[in-house]
């Protein structure tokens, strides 16, 4: 009998609707421009605690801190969103960098070695990328811009969609700096010649992007990231949009700040949390990143759970052992408010493969209110005055 598959775990991400067919922060890597002399053949993954280390020259471990250092800049917003204001607070213990000096993003190939790097470090969640940049500031974005951005984007969307299969999904962030809401938009556009519309790609627009992608990192899993005021944005920095514009954004899958008013209290939150999936004619099922994510958080928990029966004998008993896991898991979160009733995983031997266990499931992230309506009317009131005793 030939075994053509060395033992490991593999998760697959399915067709949406198939026939049954956080608490904490979660850890960025960033990957951006900033200007030093790096060679391809060098990049690395660095580590850092604080803006302090960061900052520092390179001959001392940092990446510099000049204004024209793009990703200096962005850590400088990103981390006074993530300080913790009371002691409850979710924060972030370090970040990852990867340092890409002047590197071109016409060098393809020096990209994807820094995504496929970054999807080395197995406690990561989000990935962010910093550099991009309109060449003129006053022009509206070109086709050739969008081409080399929606490139970059693709190839790391394919790279983490593999890297999944490991059992860690992580999304991608990304913005442009200089670029209008239009700019933005036209990136998620397919009646462009290249466009981006998937649910593991989250662009932003350039107003208060480090501090969009340290909301989304200190958001629990299985909460909103709108549903949160931001630390470090008062409601004086966000940048006024109209409504129609709002919409136009939050559809083509952009984040955005926006005001919100609670009576005459102010907020400054991200509008709603989404893909640039919105922007596909039809929508997939996780195309809000919540939903998403909180899914990720119960494929990671499942993963971890499959690991101790890697090469363990094939009994019967350990495929119920195994099974009584899952259904913990899927309880666990059932009952903590995380999934809905009508989630359900089940584990199986393959009809195909006498070597191999399949799990197959239906995941049913919980929802969020996003609408609100009021039907009032006036009663007519009482024409006699109620008698006095």
């Amino acid at each position: 009998m030939t075994i053509e598959q060395t033992p490991n775990i593999t998760y697959t991400e399915t067709d949406q609707n198939p026939k049954m067919t956080g608490s904490g922060a979660v850890i960025p890597l960033i990957i951006g421009q900033t200007g030093n002399t790096v060679d391809v053949a060098n990049i690395a993954i660095k580590k850092y605690k604080g803006l302090a280390e960061i900052g520092a020259t390179v001959a001392n471990g940092g990446i510099g801190n000049a204004d024209t250092n793009m990703s200096y800049q962005f850590f400088k917003k990103f981390l006074k969103e993530t300080k913790k204001i009371y002691s409850d607070d979710a924060g972030l213990p370090y970040v990852y960098f990867i340092d890409m000096g002047s590197i071109a993003f016409s060098n393809g190939e020096a990209w994807a070695k820094a995504f496929n790097l970054a999807m080395t470090q197995k406690d990561i969640g989000k990935v962010a990328l910093v550099g991009f940049k309109k060449a003129d500031k006053t022009a509206a974005i070109t086709a050739a811009e969008i081409s080399t951005i929606v490139g970059i984007i693709s190839s790391g969307n394919t790279i983490i969609v593999e890297n999944s299969k490991k059992g860690s999904p992580k999304r991608l962030m990304f913005t442009v700096e200089d670029a209008t809401d239009a700019d933005m938009m036209k990136l998620t556009d397919d009646s462009s010649a290249a466009y981006i519309q998937k649910s593991r790609v989250l662009p932003c627009v350039p107003d208060g992007y480090p501090e969009i992608v340290a909301r989304f990192c200190l958001t629990p899993y299985d909460e909103e990231p709108g549903y949160f005021d931001f630390r470090s944005v008062s409601p004086d920095d966000v940048v006024v949009r109209t409504e129609d514009m709002e919409e136009d954004l939050q559809n083509a899958g952009i984040n955005f700040i926006r005001k919100e008013m609670e009576g005459s209290i102010e907020h400054a939150k991200i509008c709603l949390g989404v893909s640039s999936a919105m922007a596909a004619s039809v929508r997939p099922n996780d195309v809000l990143p919540h939903f998403r994510r909180n899914v990720d958080h119960l494929i990671n928990r499942i993963y971890v759970a499959a690991y101790p029966y890697l090469k363990k004998k094939e009994l019967q008993s350990s495929i119920k052992l195994f099974q009584t896991d899952i259904n913990n898991i899927v309880e666990e979160e059932i009952e903590k408010g995380a999934m809905q009733e009508g989630t359900e995983v089940t584990l199986a031997e393959s009809s195909v493969n006498p070597f191999q266990m399949l799990i197959k499931g239906n995941a049913k992230p919980v929802n969020s209110t996003l609408y609100i309506g009021f039907e009032m009317y006036i009663s007519e009131p009482d024409i006699l005055a109620a008698p006095q005793n």
